[in-house]
């Protein structure tokens, strides 16, 4: 049975996900902050597949949370692990709190990558293994009045394509995901707006589960991957003008 561990498992995306590998008959191992949602997806899931999900409710914004997960997860041998959770902050750059950029530095970023350090690490020692870093078409400029989102999705791209490199050979597949506006919390939680284009999460999860070993970044929606060849000066224009 596969097992496949999931950060921001409980909600949007990240439960898109854990739905369709439950379709598959996988285990899942769920992690988020709100234990409440993490108890609502686990009860969902398994009375609806029948598959083994184990929660774990965790603040990824906190230092070590990270190493808590793999802490509590290490012994279980996973096959796939979906690096999903994220927060965003909308506004001026100059004026988002330290400790607000501090956080989302935290969870895009270190508690990413830390993960993937340990999780993807025992994958390599076993030959096999599944990493699908959530990225963001964010990552492909610039982002004004989304400057540090932007920034550290831009990080997990690059990281992402960096690691592919480094793993060519060894049976382990690496993957990012860049997704553009998802129907989910996220634009309420980072006092954002709704783009009028949007997909919905589970038609985001199908695209990059459809489209994984065919290429590293995945780009779901033919408008998202329209808009990755329009020039950089363009998309900030249009950015700046419509979040002011």
């Amino acid at each position: 049975m596969k097992k496949v561990l999931i950060t921001g498992g409980s909600e949007g995306i990240g439960y898109a996900f854990a739905e369709e590998y439950a379709k598959q008959g996988a285990a899942l191992f769920l992690v988020a902050k709100d234990h409440i949602k993490l108890e609502q997806a686990k009860n969902v899931l398994q009375g609806k597949y029948h598959v083994p999900v184990e929660i774990l409710s965790v603040d990824l914004s906190l230092p070590q949370a990270a190493e808590e997960v793999f802490a509590v997860f290490a012994s279980k041998e996973i096959d796939v692990l979906i690096n999903n959770a994220g927060v965003g902050r909308t506004g001026e750059a100059l004026t988002i709190a330290n400790e607000e950029d501090e956080k989302l530095i935290q969870v895009n970023i270190t508690s990413l990558m830390i993960l993937t350090k340990c999780f993807v690490g025992q994958m390599k020692k076993r030959g096999q293994g599944i990493l699908l870093n959530v990225a963001s078409t964010g990552a492909f400029q610039p982002g004004p009045y989304q400057a540090s989102y932007y920034a550290s999705k831009a990080f997990v791209l690059y990281y992402t394509r960096a690691l592919n490199e480094e793993l060519q050979g060894l049976g382990v597949s690496i993957y990012c995901l860049c997704p553009g506006p998802i129907n989910t919390a996220f634009y309420q939680k980072s006092n954002g707006v709704m783009s009028r284009y949007h997909m919905s999460a589970r038609n985001c999860a199908v695209y990059a589960l459809n489209h994984m070993h065919k290429k590293v970044v995945l780009i779901p929606g033919w408008f998202n991957r329209f808009l990755f060849y329009v020039p950089t000066a363009w998309k900030m224009h249009w950015l700046t003008k419509n979040k002011k």
